[in-house]
Formats: C-alpha cells, structure tokens, sequence
C-alpha cells in the first residue's frame, strides 16, 4: 500500500500567534488561591506519562538522545516546581519544558484565556535581519532608547544571547526566522515569568552612537500592550478564495488546511476545491497561478495534494514525484488509536474523504495488531508504486508559471504542500517559512490542572527530504509589507514579466 502522508496535523501552529492572555486583563484564575507547586508537580508528572503514551521519540533508535531530553526537561520542572509559588511560575515553567523538545508540533495553550500582570521598560524591539531594534516606544518617556536603535547587549550579556535566554528558552527552535520574527517582541516584556530577571540597563547604537540606559520597568495595561503587538505583528490573514486578476493571472488564497470536517476551513476547502476543478482548464491556461498559503499554520495534506492532481494532473505528477516517505512508525497504545478513531468518526460522520477514513481505518489496525504482540512501534512500510511508463515524457500542462507565497506562519502540512508543490515546478516566493520535525500526527490531552492541554506526535517519518527543522527558502524573497495586496499583486507581476 502507497502510505498516505496526511492526517491529524490539525492547527497547533495557530498556537504560534500572539497569545490571547497577553492581550487581555488578568483573569480571576491566576489570583485564586491555589498551590501553584503542586499543581506544577502534577501537570509535569503528567505530561511525561502523555509523552509515554504518545510520542514515538522514546523509542525511535534513530534519535537515542530523545529520552534523555524529555528526562531533562522533567527534571528541570519538577526542580521549579520546588520555588514555584503563583500561576506564572507554573506557566513558564510548563513553557520551557515544551520548549525543551525544539518541535513545534509538541505545543502547549491555556484553556483558561487571560492575562497576567506583564511589565516594560517603555518600549519593545523585534528583529529586523539579524538585529533587534526598537519599534515601539513610551513617546512620554524621555529616557528611552529612540526608534530604530539597535540592541547591543544588556547587563554585559550581548542582544543574541539575551533573546536566546528570555525568550527562546520558552518558545524553542530560537535558530528560526520564523520564531524571531513572531516572539522577538518578548525580549523587554516581563510577563510574570520568574526564571528569567528583568535587566537593569541596555547599550543601544543610534546612527553609529552608542549610549547606554538605564530601564525603568513599570506596569503596562493590557489594552495599550495588546494594541502595540498588534501593530508591530507581521501577520496576514487572508481568507480562501480564488480570483483571476486583471492580466488573466490567477491568485487561489489558503490561510488553512484545516481537516477537521466541523471546522469552517474545511468547508471553505472543499469550496475551493470543487472550485478550481471546474475551473481546470482555465487555471492551466493562466499567465501565471498564484499559492497563496500565507498565515497557513498546517493542517492536513491531503488538500495540497488534490490541488496538485488538479493543477499539473496524475501523469506529471508521476514522472515528477515527491521523494517518497520510506516508513511510518506510530507509537501504538490506546491512547493513540482512542484519538485516531474520534478522528475517523469525524470524518465518517461528515462524509469525508474516503481516502483519508481508509487511511485512518489502516493506522488503527496496525496499532492494535503491535499492541498484540507487545510491539511499541507500529511500522507502515511504504511499498512504491510502479511508475507508468510514456513512449513520449508528458508535457507540463501548466502553461504559465506557478507561484507559491509564504510567510513565516508556513509549517507542518502548509510544508508539506511547498515540498510537493515545488518538487513539480512551483516557484517560492514570499518570506521562509517555519519548520517542523519528522514527528507528525496529533494527539491532543488535557492535563490534570485543567488550567492547559497539550498536542503531542503520534508518528514519526523515516526517509523525508526535508530535514527537522529545515525551513523552505524563497526563490524571491519580499521585503515588503505582506498585508498589502496591491503591492504583493505588482511585485508578482514585475516577476512574471521578468522570466
């Protein structure tokens, strides 16, 4: 059997977006009394028997440091949870232990929304390049670094280190583009952690003067910092739809591959599929189509590879195909085929594909079958097709060029679809995207607190091109603004007339 590369990679990349209880006044749960170490204690004990249950990593031989990572990561929580003493502790310290894996697909979110008491020294930076400037100031207050001014070190402790140790520490895989460009706006906020201390004074460069300063930390309302991340967020949300352009070019939006069949994106999905079927011929006579998966977080892949079909059809896709999944190995326990049946029965119950209730039907049976014999891993062995063969190679029916944009929110399936749509001639352009690791597939758990859930994979890929995180790289890249349309459009066109 061909192994199906999509699935559960549902939108825990949403999770990457500025969090709601950054944005919100403090909720009445972050002050109840309540013992914050031993509820620390008990949502890291468990998280590590999720991971057990779960992840495949503790018994992947082809990645012999995990177990001691996850270890590490416990060990280091359950120390915390000693000192911890209010509801940021507990926060931050869950935080950094999901940090500790260095995978976006092992993430964490609060159940409960809301914010905690967050301090500033008057003003935040984010990351232009490699540098972190200051983007948004307190104008009332005088002694502040001005706009523009470019971070040199705090403490003694140089801007890269810094930001590696106030901020990527929590939020993982600091080597990124992507988590720079989303949490670089972290380094002077301090909200509620007590791990990381708040600095005393910073030596910026202003047009090649250097000045040092001493920060003033102070309360800042949730309304002002919620509007001032807002404003300094490159985020772009486009909504789904395809539309053709005044020069015949054809630009299909898909902010999400959503494959939860209750969920509006799947709706929107399956409209847009059906949409560019009917418009095949059209599409493939098209100046150039433009993929737009900006603000994309993920989801399943089985959308991408139908769009696929559509645009380039089955006989280039064969003579042009992806390189090949060798394996899947699935941690088999209950747990795992409890949440790949609900799935099933989700989609069973909204007519889904039938491919994918095939898929998930498949996956469930050999978890159950090396349940029974002991077995913790559950191999899919990938058995490739026979490739047709043509006494005359077929043309590319895609006559002009195909465009795929991104942005830094592009992970998991949204990858997946840059993998397949490049490898049959797609052309990236826009910024690099995220990254993941080769384990996939969701489980999503609650944690005994009922204050957080967690996502964790349940199959690891053996054989994928793509590296773990390995970002995409564009083609051409955009310095512009990626909310603005207009400019987008003509900068797509400028490309077009120069291939």
């Amino acid at each position: 059997m061909r192994l199906r590369q999509w699935g559960l990679c549902t939108a825990v990349m949403a999770l990457l977006a500025p969090p709601a209880w950054a944005q919100q006044a403090q909720p009445e749960w972050t002050t109840s009394p309540r013992d914050w170490s031993a509820t620390l204690k008990g949502d890291v004990d468990a998280l590590g028997r999720i991971i057990e249950e779960t992840h495949p990593g503790l018994y992947d031989d082809r990645n012999p440091a995990f177990r001691q990572r996850v270890e590490a990561g416990l060990a280091e929580a359950r120390e915390r949870a000693e000192t911890t003493t209010d509801a940021g502790g507990w926060w931050w310290a869950m935080r950094g232990l999901i940090a500790g894996f260095e995978d976006g697909h092992v993430d964490i979110g609060l159940t409960n929304q809301g914010g905690f008491p967050t301090r500033w020294p008057g003003f935040l930076t984010v990351y232009q390049g490699a540098d972190q400037v200051v983007a948004s100031r307190d104008e009332a207050d005088r002694d502040s670094p001005p706009l523009g001014a470019r971070l040199i070190a705090c403490d003694g402790v140089d801007a890269a280190t810094l930001a590696e140790r106030r901020v990527g520490a929590f939020r993982g895989r600091w080597v990124l583009e992507a988590q720079k460009v989303q949490f670089g706006d972290w380094v002077f906020m301090s909200p509620s952690n007590p791990w990381i201390p708040e600095m005393s004074e910073c030596r910026f460069e202003t047009q090649g003067v250097a000045r040092s300063y001493r920060l003033n930390w102070r309360a800042i309302e949730a309304q002002d910092l919620g509007a001032r991340r807002t404003a300094l967020a490159q985020r772009v949300s486009p909504g789904f739809g395809m539309k053709t352009l005044d020069d015949g070019g054809v630009w299909l939006s898909m902010p999400s591959f959503n494959g939860d069949p209750a969920s509006e994106a799947y709706a929107a999905l399956t409209t847009l599929l059906t949409q560019a079927t009917e418009n095949q011929a059209r599409l493939r006579a098209a100046p150039y189509v433009v993929l737009d998966v900006r603000d994309n977080g993920g989801g399943s892949s089985h959308w991408s590879a139908r769009l696929a079909l559509t645009l380039w059809g089955g006989d280039w896709a064969t003579t042009h195909p992806l390189a090949p999944i060798e394996s899947v190995e699935w941690r088999a326990s209950e747990a795992n085929i409890a949440g790949l049946k609900a799935f099933r029965d989700q989609l069973t119950a909204a007519n889904g594909d039938p491919q994918m209730i095939a898929w998930a039907d498949n996956a469930i049976a050999g978890m159950q079958n090396a349940i029974a014999v002991g077995e913790p891993l559950w191999r899919d062995q990938n058995t490739p097709e026979t490739p047709p063969t043509y006494p005359v190679p077929p043309e590319n029916p895609m006559k002009g060029t195909v465009y795929v944009l991104t942005d830094f929110r592009c992970g998991s399936a949204c990858l997946d679809a840059v993998d397949l749509w490049k490898t049959l001639g797609a052309v990236q352009i826009g910024r690099e995207t995220n990254a993941d690791t080769v384990y996939m597939e969701l489980r999503e758990a609650a944690l005994p607190s009922g204050l957080a859930r967690v996502w964790i994979p349940m199959k690891v890929y053996r054989g994928r091109a793509r590296g773990n995180n390995e970002p995409q790289i564009p083609a051409h890249a955009y310095a512009g603004n990626m909310a603005d349309e207009q400019a987008l459009q003509a900068w797509v066109r400028e490309l077009q007339a120069a291939d």
